[in-house]
């Protein structure tokens, strides 16, 4: 894996395992929150194809992922598709290969169709085929099952689903998805596609992956369309895709269909899922947003991180964001990318991490459990990175961390002497214990099928039709949900403490106190309705009681933080925390530069409802 930057995308070349064959790959990306539930599924799609000896080249389009820009860009469409062109080029440029394929997943199938009728015009060398996964045929029904998503998506004590759908917010200035933007420009483009409906063919073969097999199959519609249009096309099932389009702690990669994909493009190559070639461990340097990010390979390159820095001047604190679950190093709603730039722009360093078995780490696992994230190992990284950090010269040092990268957070900064400051929001645990583990696994099987379902959007035109119990499902949702967190977190309020409440309730205070006397800042933030503020309560007293005489430590209920931090209200309180657990660190020894900050907090809507110092 080797790291590149084009027209603003950041992205990956997976070289070939041996002598590059004819034949490349482009990667197209889902988009908004189905890029990052599949990011799993991609990287390994990756690196499957180029152990097979097909290179492969992967990016994030402009204003998602690690790419330039804010999000919601009212030119996306056009952009993604220019995108596309530009990677075919760079992909023949960099390996020699004659033909490339664009491989894309749901709308970045899509947009695939449309990069590879502009090369047929002109635009490049045309595309030898396509691989469309699942994709997006009715752009009309695509944009109403997102808009029936977001309608059941509203924070309610803490369990992020609402009971009722609620009618569609005014869509003037387009729509925001679990805090993904889609402009409206974007969405009068998206809405106007129809690949069933567009004349000729993009190109002579075409491999369809059906994910909603059956007479109502759009896909299937779709290939008859192509077919008789004269292009040569396979259509194989896609029904594995449920191990994928789901929430980053608990996705697997689907590897039926990746066999079928890699046996489609390399059909002389042996099919196999070996350890991937190691990464090219050479860290590279862009100018992105005004800040500086370097692609960096730590702790002996086991683990990858991007660090963004200031331009023009030395940082005087660096925040270490770990993974929350199995997320990678972006964040949900791509939070930690927008906090880390806006934070160098504001003079601070920020490195935003995968752990060794995470994200684009070499090591990456092809699945993931929500206990591994609180494993040793995730544990382990996260301290060696502080080493790495401190080595380079951060006399300041902030671990920053939601759910369990809070915990992960937490662990660190009882590790290394060397961490400074902690801002942590909305964690579970504070101990994690062989119980804990058995409680990860504890949900019935009809919870996991209805979250399937829910983070399935072709289901979506289903559930408009009135076929699912719409009121019933939702409202088992935010129960099994809201449970489910409360069981990680130990239970809820007005139950009965136990032994095992009693040792991580000595533990947590344990841990306050500790840090504490070693002068860490440490800042404790709970959404008002959050699971977590049970496991709070218990340890530290309803009111945060047991904290207030702890110099350093404060713990704070806030009115506008969700549970994963995906609402981008909950990432202005994050970051009005991010600040000032920094000032308090740069008061008194550098005075000037804790004025600079004050001077660019944020307003006063993100700060705490309530709070105990």
């Amino acid at each position: 894996m080797k790291r590149l930057m084009f027209d603003g995308c950041a992205g990956w070349l997976h070289e070939a395992a041996g002598k590059s064959g004819a034949t490349g790959v482009v990667l197209c990306a889902a988009h908004m929150h189905e890029a990052m539930w599949t990011h799993r599924g991609m990287r390994h799609l990756a690196d499957d194809l180029a152990a097979a000896d097909v290179p492969v080249l992967r990016f994030d389009y402009y204003g998602t992922g690690d790419s330039a820009g804010d999000g919601g860009e009212p030119d996306f469409v056009p952009r993604a598709v220019q995108s596309m062109v530009t990677a075919a080029a760079q992909l023949r440029a960099l390996t020699g290969v004659e033909n490339v394929v664009l491989c894309g997943l749901r709308l970045g199938a899509s947009l695939a169709v449309l990069a590879s009728e502009a090369m047929i015009a002109g635009a490049g060398k045309p595309p030898a085929a396509l691989v469309l996964m699942a994709p997006v045929v009715n752009g009309r029904a695509y944009l109403r099952e997102l808009r029936a998503l977001g309608a059941f998506y509203e924070p309610e004590d803490g369990a992020g689903l609402a009971s009722t759908p609620q009618p569609p917010a005014a869509e003037v200035d387009g729509l925001e998805i679990l805090s993904y933007r889609l402009s409206a420009e974007a969405m009068q483009e998206i809405g106007a596609l129809r690949l069933d409906r567009r004349p000729g063919i993009p190109a002579p073969r075409i491999l369809l992956l059906d994910d909603m097999s059956g007479s109502t199959s759009a896909v299937a519609s779709l290939a008859r369309h192509y077919q008789q249009a004269g292009a040569r096309v396979d259509v194989v099932e896609f029904l594995d895709s449920r191990l994928m389009m789901k929430s980053p702690e608990v996705s697997a990669v689907p590897e039926a269909s990746w066999r079928r994909i890699v046996e489609w493009l390399a059909p002389d190559s042996a099919v196999t899922f070996a350890v991937p070639r190691p990464a090219e461990k050479r860290d590279t340097a862009f100018e992105v947003d005004g800040v500086i990010e370097h692609s960096l390979w730590i702790d002996d390159g086991r683990q990858f991180g991007v660090l963004c820095v200031p331009m023009g001047q030395s940082p005087r604190a660096i925040v270490i964001f770990p993974n929350t679950g199995g997320s990678h190093h972006v964040g949900d709603g791509r939070a930690f990318v927008l906090l880390s730039r806006t934070l160098a722009r504001r003079g601070f360093a920020a490195l935003r991490l995968d752990v060794s078995t995470l994200g684009d780490s070499p090591g990456a696992a092809r699945e993931m459990a929500v206990s591994r994230a609180y494993a040793l190992h995730p544990r382990a990284d996260v301290s060696a990175v502080v080493d790495w950090t401190r080595a380079r010269g951060y006399a300041r040092i902030v671990m920053a961390g939601v759910c369990s990268g809070a915990y992960l957070s937490l662990q660190a900064a009882l590790a290394n002497e060397h961490v400074t400051g902690v801002v942590m929001a909305n964690a579970l645990k504070y101990l994690w214990r062989d119980q804990d583990e058995t409680a990860c696994h504890a949900s019935p099987q009809r919870l996991r099928d209805y979250l399937y379902a829910a983070g399935n959007l072709r289901n979506w035109q289903r559930l408009l039709r009135g076929e699912f119990p719409v009121k019933a499902i939702v409202n088992t949702l935010a129960r099994a949900a809201h449970g489910a967190a409360r069981k990680l977190a130990g239970g809820g309020h007005g139950q009965q403490p136990t032994a095992s409440d009693d040792v991580e309730r000595e533990y947590a205070r344990g841990a306050m106190t500790k840090l504490s006397r070693r002068r860490v800042q440490l800042d404790l933030l709970y959404g008002v309705g959050d699971p977590g503020l049970a496991l709070a309560g218990r340890c530290f007293g309803d009111d945060f009681s047991q904290l207030r005489d702890l110099p350093g430590i404060s713990a704070h209920r806030c009115a506008n933080l969700d549970h994963a931090m995906i609402l981008r209200s909950s990432c202005d309180t994050f970051l009005a925390f991010l600040v000032q657990n920094l000032r308090r660190q740069l008061v008194p020894a550098d005075a000037a530069s804790a004025q600079a900050v004050a001077g660019a907090e944020p307003a006063a809507s993100a700060s705490p409802a309530t709070a105990a110092r």
